[in-house]
């Protein structure tokens, strides 16, 4: 094996370890309760959202899901409001997408911003009891008919908001925010005025996930969110970019992260399988063409028959297709008797009827012999004639 091919098949499978480790190390750093698919408005599973989107599509609302990066967020609309839950930090990496996402929102717009990951949320994690019950800090509008908020999340909000990269809107102001609703552990839901829009900064999804949207009064505070910023010609929009559900850059952004590391994975290990081969097997050689003589044919097939103990059959079959082509008669189909031979010999001229008549004579002697051999088959078979112009 050369140098060069052990260098390529060692950094193709450090290559092929170093994916599988990331991918492994991916699934056991991040906790099953917080993928970002189970957060999908797609999903069924009791952390989904699945039910909050079907309920405000059957109530009449028009109801959309997001599928391409908040760069792409249309700041001429107005009236939309965007729920964005549980977002995978690692996509929400380039500042131009929160830029945009304030944006939209000063246009004036809303974007419910709901998750419990420090990567997303500006908070800190506590100890305590799994359930816990919110109070009204004050009778906000957006809070009427609310009475009963249940919280189930480890996540409180601690000190101004700001999202996860380096973005300054000159309406984003820290003095502004509004607490709605909070516990003994600190704020849970807050507003945020942002120009002629407003975020809706919250740490407990659990409101409105498909086991909690039912729960208390999560629905009728969500109804109450909708209303006052869609109305009736306004627009509800789920945002699916953010769980790596997204489209509209390029095909590879519909496939899922983990399924990324494992298509990888498979190319890799095509291609260290075509190396391999290749080093195996080496290139592809041409096999020169050579012209197959009759006479070779009947070398091989008088060896393979000998061993069967055929030579006669052989004899016998080569000696009707001479008498076919010596008597130009292609229907003879069986050898004929001494007499018939005779009778077709007499309308043959006289040389051609002195060859014919050699031949098979030897032919006939031949497969009379008690012991036949395959050197006298051949060195009849070579002075037939048509076996001659064919070769």
């Amino acid at each position: 094996m050369k140098r060069r091919h052990v260098i390529l098949l060692l950094a193709l499978l450090f290559g092929l370890v170093f994916l599988t480790v990331l991918t492994v190390r991916q699934w056991e750093e991040e906790p099953w309760g917080n993928l970002p698919l189970i957060r999908s408005s797609f999903s069924t599973h009791p952390k989904g959202t699945k039910a909050l989107y079907r309920t405000l599509r059957n109530l009449g609302f028009s109801v959309a899901r997001w599928r391409k990066a908040w760069r792409h967020l249309d700041t001429r609309q107005r009236r939309t409001l965007l729920f964005v839950i549980e977002p995978d930090p690692v996509r929400l990496s380039r500042p131009s997408d929160w830029k945009q996402l304030l944006q939209f929102v000063e246009a004036g717009n809303a974007v419910w911003l709901s998750a419990q990951l420090p990567g997303a949320i500006a908070g800190q994690s506590f100890s305590g009891k799994s359930f816990q019950r919110a109070r009204i800090l004050f009778p906000a509008a957006l809070l009427y008919g609310v009475r009963r908020y249940i919280v189930n999340s480890p996540t409180r909000l601690v000190g101004a908001w700001r999202p996860p990269k380096k973005v300054s809107l000159p309406s984003l102001k820290p003095n502004r925010e509004i607490p709605l609703l909070c516990d003994r552990y600190g704020v849970v839901l807050k507003v945020i005025p942002v120009g002629k829009g407003f975020l809706l900064v919250d740490s407990n999804p659990y409101a409105l996930s498909n086991e909690g949207i039912d729960k208390g009064d999560h629905f009728r505070l969500v109804l109450n969110v909708v209303s006052s910023v869609v109305g009736r010609d306004g627009r509800v929009l789920f945002d699916e970019w953010g769980h790596g559900l997204g489209e509209g850059e390029h095909w590879w952004w519909v496939v899922a992260p983990s399924t990324r590391a494992a298509v990888v994975q498979l190319l890799i290990a095509g291609i260290l399988l075509l190396v391999a081969l290749g080093i195996r097997f080496g290139r592809p050689v041409a096999v020169p063409s050579q012209p197959f003589g009759s006479t070779a044919f009947v070398q091989g097939l008088g060896t393979l028959l000998q061993r069967g103990n055929t030579l006669r059959e052989v004899v016998g079959l080569l000696e009707l297709h001479f008498l076919q082509q010596a008597f130009r008669d292609p229907y003879l189909w069986r050898l004929p008797e001494s007499e018939e031979v005779e009778q077709r010999l007499s309308a043959l001229p006289l040389a051609q009827r002195k060859q014919v008549l050699w031949l098979w004579q030897w032919a006939e002697r031949l497969r009379r012999q008690p012991r036949l051999t395959e050197r006298e088959v051949l060195q009849w078979a070579r002075h037939l004639p048509y076996e001659r112009q064919r070769g």
